[in-house]
């Protein structure tokens, strides 16, 4: 028989538990339990952000395909290509590190269009400025004075390609009785091109540094190529049909930079693009090409480079605005017919901001028919 006293204190128990439990529940296991759930909702909160990102992501490359896939739908490329750059002489410079089987590629879709390949050009790191050891060497093969200046030596370099891809110089009777000159500005973001009649520069080059570029009495755009190659500036590759060969006065030029690219986007191409604007107005097209990647890659691989990167330096220097074409998305069947399409507008005397990159006027140039 269970006695009262004991049946006193068993209930006691069974309450004094109740009591503890309650204490606990309303304290420190009810502040254990909200923090696990609020750390899954946050999980749960970042998985959600990363595949809105995901989306967003691939929402935005799918509407670049379908773009591309509605312009390729709508042209006929045999048309558009075939005999567009008859006649015309386009010369091909690449710096070194993009990809080569890009360049080999718009090659060929040059030659599809008839164009005329004088030369390929490889532009190499030795454009970065370096150190002045490096700077006296290159100066010297060059003949600048004074050569030290790293910086100046390469905008002065830039100066040499620019002149030597301008044409043949005219004899001195003819630029006396046109008064031509170039200048351009080593080391800033201006380069300017000044002709009174005709478009052939003056046999000098002058900058408004300490560095002067002086070329030789009617110098041979061949022997100045030679002397960059001599330097380590350029590593000619042989053209399509044959030897290297300096180009004509009315030839278009084909810059292309991109991902991978050795030469700093600032320090060194911009003076090469400004230089090469300053000198040849309205026959340069810079294009930008970049791997080629599935959709899935370009959408969610980190260290994709944003369109239009690689040339947005080039891009923010007003002086060369309208005097330049320029392009993104080279590495596509789209984006090579798009550069055909600029030379020939260049040609035509238009010039244009062409890609996929946010702000420009639009995919590819109009074609007329």
């Amino acid at each position: 028989m269970i006695k009262l006293r004991t049946h006193i204190i068993s209930l006691t128990a069974v309450f004094l538990a109740l009591g503890i439990g309650l204490v606990l529940g309303s304290t420190f296991l009810d502040r254990t339990f909200v923090d696990a759930l609020d750390a899954q909702v946050k999980s749960l909160n970042n998985r959600m952000d990363d595949r809105n990102a995901e989306v967003e992501a691939l929402s935005r490359v799918l509407d670049e395909e379908s773009l591309t896939v509605a312009a390729q739908r709508g042209a006929n490329f045999d048309r558009l290509l075939a005999g567009r750059l008859a006649d015309t002489e386009v010369v091909v410079l690449a710096n070194r590190g993009v990809d080569e089987g890009q360049v080999n590629r718009m090659v060929e879709v040059l030659l599809s269009a008839d164009a005329e390949v004088p030369a390929v050009l490889w532009l190499t790191e030795r454009w970065n400025p370096g150190d002045d050891k490096a700077a006296s060497e290159i100066a010297d093969r060059l003949g600048l004075e004074p050569g030290d200046d790293p910086e100046e030596v390469t905008a002065a370099a830039a100066d040499l390609l620019a002149v030597a891809l301008a044409g043949p110089i005219p004899d001195a009777d003819a630029d006396t009785e046109t008064g031509s000159t170039t200048t351009a500005e080593p080391n800033s973001d201006t380069a300017t091109s000044t002709t009174e009649a005709g478009d052939q520069p003056d046999s000098t080059v002058a900058a408004t540094t300490s560095t002067t570029t002086t070329l030789p009495a009617d110098p041979e755009p061949q022997e100045l190529l030679q002397s960059l190659a001599e330097a380590g500036l350029i590593e000619p590759q042989a053209a399509p049909a044959s030897e290297l060969a300096a180009p004509a006065p009315e030839a278009l030029i084909l810059s292309i930079t991109g991902e991978g690219s050795l030469l700093d986007p600032v320090a060194s191409y911009v003076p090469v693009a400004t230089a090469l604007v300053g000198t040849n107005p309205g026959r340069v097209l810079i294009a930008e090409t970049r791997m080629t990647r599935t959709l899935k890659e370009e959408a969610l691989d980190e260290g994709v480079p944003d369109r239009g990167e690689s040339v947005q330096a080039v891009r923010d220097v007003t002086s060369i605005a309208g005097q330049v074409s320029i392009l993104d998305g080279l590495e596509s069947p789209v984006g090579k017919v798009a550069a055909v399409a600029a030379l020939v507008e260049l040609g035509e005397g238009k010039t244009g901001d062409y890609g996929m990159a946010e702000g420009t006027d639009g995919l590819l140039p109009e074609v007329g028919g």
